[in-house]
């Protein structure tokens, strides 16, 4: 068992902390928001008001910590990771920066840094299914992805609900989505590519390319690579309709008296507020494909949890960093590096290990 640090007690993070409390390790919670306080309970985990950038000793105040889990947004996600690195931290980040992580990685071999980064449902999870199917074969020609969380019932006008924060959220359809045809890399406007799709257990459906490849795109020889989101036709109209008329342009203001409010901020708050209205129920679905010499396919599958009241995304996204802690906590290595989730692929007694423990989550995974 391990004294763990998580940064961060959003939707989240807040599972993760539950969830490694749960498992026996003794959790401590960063955060700067009151709401945050108050959503973890009094005295059900530990939490302190900290800025993890505001720290006057940081070497002193992280050294009880036997692991960080980093569950910042990714505005400040890489920021967060760039000082644990420098700090020689044990760290598992599921922050969807969009920055590349990997150039930390030759100060994380002279720190000592030990940092598993995208440990989340996708990337994460997504990239170990395909480390594990392309070391399995060697070679592969192409690796797709689809995964998406979605609302159970839709309702108009945007067909969707909100369960993580509104700026990464946000920033699944202003990102650029990186993907790789016949070895050549290309960027995407990704609400200019939405094609419908089928084969899902829910239907209708939609897709579009986001930027969840990663290090995917230079830690795997794959020439064809294409990570695709889920979602609703009607929402992903709906999202069009506001990407087109400006309201997410990062670089329009509204500028006042005094102050100037970014338009894209601005729709974040409004879509908030809006979606915190709507049920929370939700699925997660997946589905990752690698096709070489021979053709493996897993489908993900996770409902919410009515019981516990619990958001399949959140569910999914923490228990998947959870795994990643412990196989930190257990010591995968004693080299400082970056190990993004697919190079756990060539270990297939981990992988089975963590796929029973989500299987017991209720998160399935399955082969065809």
């Amino acid at each position: 068992m391990g004294r763990v640090l998580v940064l961060g007690g959003g939707k989240q993070g807040g599972f993760i902390a539950f969830k490694l409390r749960d498992r026996g390790h003794e959790v401590v919670v960063w955060d700067v928001k009151r709401e945050v306080e108050d959503s973890l309970g009094e005295g059900s985990v530990e939490f302190h008001r900290k800025n993890l950038f505001l720290l006057e000793d940081p070497e002193g105040e992280l050294s009880p910590y036997d692991l960080v889990v980093d569950a910042l947004p990714g505005e400040v996600g890489f920021k967060a990771l760039e000082k644990l690195v420098e700090l020689g931290r044990k760290v598992v980040s599921i922050s969807f920066g969009k920055e590349d992580y990997l150039l930390l990685h030759k100060r994380a071999e002279a720190t000592g840094a030990v940092v598993v980064p995208d440990a989340g449902i996708a990337p994460g999870l997504t990239n170990l299914l395909a480390g594990f199917a392309f070391f399995k074969m060697g070679k592969a020609d192409s690796l797709k992805i689809w995964l998406g969380g979605i609302p159970k019932d839709p309702l108009p006008p945007f067909y969707h609900n909100l369960t993580w924060s509104v700026e990464d959220f946000l920033e699944e359809y202003t990102r650029p989505a990186k993907v790789k045809e016949y070895g050549i890399l290309k960027n995407l406007v990704p609400l200019n590519h939405i094609r419908d799709e089928f084969g899902f257990p829910i239907k209708p459906l939609a897709s579009f390319p986001t930027d969840g490849l990663r290090s995917l795109l230079y830690t795997l020889p794959i020439p064809n690579m294409e990570e695709r989101t889920l979602r609703y036709r009607e929402h992903l109209m709906a999202m069009k309709t506001l990407y087109s008329w400006g309201f997410l342009d990062e670089s329009l203001s509204l500028d006042f008296a005094n102050f100037s409010i970014p338009v894209k901020t601005l729709t974040g708050r409004v879509l908030e507020e809006k979606f915190s209205s709507f049920p929370p129920e939700d699925v997660v679905i997946g589905r990752v494909e690698v096709v070489g010499s021979k053709k493996f396919v897993y489908k993900i599958y996770a409902e919410y949890d009515y019981e516990k009241g619990i958001t399949a995304m959140a569910r999914s996204t923490g228990t998947v960093a959870v795994c990643f802690a412990e196989e930190a906590l257990r010591g995968f290595t004693e080299k400082g590096g970056i190990y993004p989730p697919e190079i756990f692929g060539k270990r297939p007694t981990l992988v089975a290990r963590i796929l029973k423990s989500l299987a017991t989550e209720g998160i399935r995974v399955t082969s065809l």
